[in-house]
């Protein structure tokens, strides 16, 4: 008899994202010079104050165990930052320091599910929270949204429609990945509304708050009150905000109650984030910002070339985002669905994107491309886009 894994282990899902890159590389050990419009990280290092203090605090032996709540001068950063910058009134003991956004949400969502508990999770949505829903236990309910115009609609009805006597919470991520989306204060309310009627927590992923565009305004959810607030966990990380993304560290923000049971899960899943990281990370929230600003002004200018190359597409529908890196246009119909024209892109014409059934059926028609990379590399990538569009448009007529 062959020893068997647990029902969820085996539930559990691979990322087609990861899928696709792994396809990439094989095709590069073939000489294929792949264009990287994939990649959901920054292409930028680390500002250079954090990389110095990195090393400086491994030279000084800051190599140990510390707190499971993380050090104690970087949860003040944190606190400092979330109130001064969000206008979120938060004190250091409402933190707990993890293992990048996935170690954040893992605990959050363990400290919150029971088995059986149903989690409502707005399409389109970042891949890894149905998985990290499953890991503890939850069934995650993904909500149908709709697109006009190439805009996903953000639908409070949809999501009372499907909260049952088992929702337990609703995980929202504003600004959005896949679309860059920044949800508005009326959606917001609607989603607090909600959460309030039903008494359900809302785990808030704003891992993106920093990378905003023009006039458009982060708002946390907690910040419309206290009884809004004592319900919420939010998730933040510093790897796209500070090019971190190898580091592996975030946060979370709970009331002080939740935060100690979230700093207790933190303790047994990995005992503590690493030391001389935490290290770095507070002269991250001390001299990282300009670097920051330098970095988000990139990316709107990048943004812009890839709506213009976009608009000389015929058919494609999109709107620009209001933040992150992204753009997550729809394909017309006759290109087939993103998994198709995705395969098709990375096969025929070398780039790598994302195929927007990642991110939700709702999403099955739109693609996902990274405008975290050089200039120069987009405009590469577009051509080849507009010439495999026209060997296409060729092929049907």
């Amino acid at each position: 008899m062959t020893a068997t894994l647990s029902a969820i282990a085996r539930g559990l899902t691979g990322s087609s994202v990861v899928e696709s890159r792994r396809r990439a590389d094989a095709l590069a050990e073939r000489g294929v010079r792949i264009l990287d419009l994939g990649a959901g990280e920054p292409d930028f290092e680390a500002p250079a104050p954090v990389v110095e203090a990195a090393v400086r605090a491994l030279r000084d032996g800051n190599g140990q165990y510390v707190d499971p709540r993380g050090l104690a001068a970087l949860r003040e950063r944190i606190a400092d930052f979330a109130t001064t910058r969000h206008g979120h009134a938060v004190t250091p003991d409402q933190v707990v320091v993890t293992t990048g956004s996935f170690g954040a949400l893992s605990i959050a969502a363990r400290a919150i599910l029971d088995p059986g508990d149903e989690v409502l999770i707005p399409e389109p949505f970042w891949g890894p929270y149905r998985n990290i829903v499953q890991m503890s236990g939850g069934v995650a309910v993904p909500v149908p949204a709709e697109a006009t115009g190439g805009r996903f609609a953000f639908s409070a009805d949809a999501l009372a429609e499907r909260t049952t006597s088992r929702t337990r919470a609703i995980i929202i991520n504003s600004p959005n990945n896949p679309t860059g989306r920044v949800l508005s204060q009326a959606e917001l309310r609607a989603v607090a509304d909600l959460a309030l009627a039903h008494d359900l927590w809302i785990v808030a992923d704003e891992v993106y708050s920093e990378l905003v565009f023009g006039n458009v305004v982060h708002r946390s959810i907690a910040t419309l009150g206290p009884e809004v607030a004592d319900r919420t966990i939010i998730v933040n990380s510093l790897s796209k905000t500070f090019a971190m993304t190898g580091w592996r560290l975030g946060y979370c923000i709970a009331r002080p109650d939740a935060a100690v049971v979230l700093a207790r899960m933190n303790h047994y899943s990995v005992r503590c984030p690493t030391a001389f990281v935490q290290h770095a990370a507070v002269t991250a929230f001390d001299e990282g910002w300009q670097a920051v600003e330098e970095m988000r002004q990139s990316y709107r200018r990048r943004g812009q070339l890839v709506a213009g190359r976009l608009a000389r597409l015929p058919g494609v529908e999109f709107v620009p985002p209001d933040g992150t890196f992204y753009a997550f246009p729809r394909l017309p119909d006759a290109w087939g669905d993103g998994t198709a024209f995705a395969a098709r892109l990375l096969d025929e014409a070398g780039v790598l994107a994302s195929a927007g059934g990642a991110y939700g059926a709702s999403a099955r028609q739109h693609i996902r491309f990274s405008f975290a990379t050089a200039t120069a590399v987009l405009e590469e990538a577009f051509d080849r886009i507009e010439r495999l569009v026209g060997n296409q448009k060729e092929q049907g007529s």
